[in-house]
């Protein structure tokens, strides 16, 4: 069943920093090839990301030339340019990790992704326990924990000890897709503006009349087509602080409205993740279809 189309096809060369549209992405198992292909590291080794320096979503990411065609890791990944607010541009070529730490005030380097075998590098210095789990999520104390029943114990297993999956600097899954049914939604039910940049999806799909709600949440455990891609929707997004906050790149201000309302109307959740079953390239107006 024809669902819909790809509106908006989202690439972030840099985690946790500003993106920008594209026409057309190629995926393997692992992802959006090119995206997120950098991060920014503490002086532990730890992810250094939105959810903790919020600053760095003021910072909007670009390759420096083309992109990757195909997964490469260390010092094949391709060079990125970063524009602070003040308009000013840096290079990873370049000293840009002072720069950065300049910016957010804290010791902070630049790194490309490593291969899935060198694992050592994805993990946390610590290993989180439950109360640390929370706290990235900004759960407070005394709050009731979402219901992350829909994600594999294994999964939850693993990021207890890495801060993404080996061979990624994804959150939780290869792909993240939200509906313009749920923005609908949201913005009806909170009288807010629900923009899609705030939550920083690979794809954006147009829904169809007549499809409403939080439509993805319907669709877990089912796969799509898009393009030459097959994927399976495997669990709700989950959501932290960061679409609360302000994003100087697309004039978004700070905005806790957004976070209050997810936390009564969906528990946190909006959007949907996906693992890739077929890899292949997704492009703008794809036609996204719904599988048995």
């Amino acid at each position: 069943m024809q669902i819909g189309h790809v509106s908006d096809v989202w690439m972030y060369p840099v985690k946790s920093m500003a993106g920008h549209t594209v026409d057309t992405v190629q995926l393997d198992e692992l992802g959006v090839i090119g995206d997120r292909s950098w991060s920014m590291l503490d002086s532990h080794g730890d992810v250094a990301w939105g959810k903790r320096f919020p600053k760095l979503m003021n910072l909007e990411a670009r390759y420096v030339g083309e992109r990757p065609k195909t997964r490469v890791f260390a010092e094949q990944v391709p060079s990125v340019s970063v524009r602070f607010p003040d308009g000013s541009e840096a290079s990873s070529d370049d000293s840009i990790g002072a720069q950065i730490s300049d910016y957010i005030g804290e010791s902070l380097s630049l790194s490309a992704l490593q291969p899935p075998s060198n694992r050592e590098h994805y993990r946390w210095s610590q290993p989180l326990d439950e109360a640390a789990i929370m706290k990235i999520l900004g759960i407070a104390a005394g709050e009731a924990p979402p219901d992350l029943s829909d994600y594999p114990e294994e999964l939850i297993l693993l990021l207890a000890e890495c801060f993404a999956p080996p061979g990624t600097y994804n959150d939780m899954a290869p792909i993240h897709l939200l509906t313009t049914a749920s923005l609908r939604h949201m913005a009806e039910l909170s009288g807010e503006s629900f923009d899609v940049r705030r939550f920083r999806p690979n794809f954006l799909v147009e829904t169809n009349d007549g499809i409403s709600g939080l439509a993805e949440f319907s669709w877990i455990g089912k796969r799509l087509q898009i393009g030459d891609v097959e994927l399976e929707v495997a669990a709700k997004t989950i959501r932290c602080s960061m679409p609360a906050r302000p994003q100087q790149p697309f004039d978004l201000p700070g905005n806790p409205k957004i976070a209050k309302a997810l936390y009564e109307e969906t528990n946190r959740f909006m959007g949907a993740y996906l693992s890739v079953v077929k890899p292949g390239s997704v492009s703008a107006g794809d036609e996204v279809v719904l599988l048995a």
